[in-house]
This record gives structure tokens, C-alpha cells and sequence, in this order.
């Protein structure tokens, strides 16, 4: 099914942590939805990651609006883990939400 220009799949992530049973806990990825959206790469970068120089991608994804995503959450997006970056409620109407994302950046 196919919603205006949202035509591609995206999983919503938040970061969790569970017990690990000696007192400490083992932080790992749950899916909190997953939505209809229109995932746009918007160009590159490269960025200092460590030791190394990273090439990061760049999307624009836009879905509808969500109050509950913040930029600690994470998409998934076509086996690409897109961080969140930036959140834009387009024209504070509370209709789309637009998210800067990158690829290859870590989180």
C-alpha cells in the first residue's frame, strides 16, 4: 500500500537496555514502529571517525508526524541503519515530520 509519496518502508529503533543478571545491563536495539516513508539521499560527507575517514550518506526521510521520535532514536531503511540527526514538525502543524539522517555515521 502506498501512501501519496511515501513510498518506501522505514523502522522506527529506540536504544534499550536489559539486565544483564551480574548487575550491569547489555544495551541493544528494539523496533518501537514501522512506517510508511519517502527516503530522499540528499549528498555526502566525509567525517574524522576514530583513527579513520568515514564517507557518510545523507537522507531526508519524511513520514508522518510522530511525537515520539527524537534524535536518539534510529531508521532502518532497505538493510542501512539511518541515525537521526534533526527533526523538523514541517510548518509546526503537527502533519509531517522531515528527519535529517546519516548512513555510516556512528551512533
Amino acid at each position: 500500500k502506498m501512501i501519496g509519496g511515501l513510498r518506501q518502508r522505514v523502522k522506527l529503533q529506540r536504544r534499550i537496555s536489559t539486565p544483564d543478571g551480574g548487575g550491569g545491563a547489555d544495551s541493544g536495539w528494539a523496533d518501537i514502529a514501522e512506517v510508511w516513508a519517502e527516503v530522499t539521499p540528499t549528498g555526502g560527507r566525509e567525517a574524522q571517525q576514530g583513527m579513520r575517514l568515514a564517507s557518510l550518506t545523507i537522507y531526508q526521510v519524511r513520514l508522518r508526524f510522530r511525537a515520539d521520535v527524537s534524535t536518539a532514536d534510529r531508521m532502518l531503511f532497505d538493510g542501512r541503519i539511518l541515525n537521526i540527526r534533526s527533526l523538523i514538525n514541517v510548518a509546526s502543524r503537527g502533519r509531517w515530520l522531515e528527519c535529517v539522517c546519516e548512513e555510516g555515521a556512528d551512533s
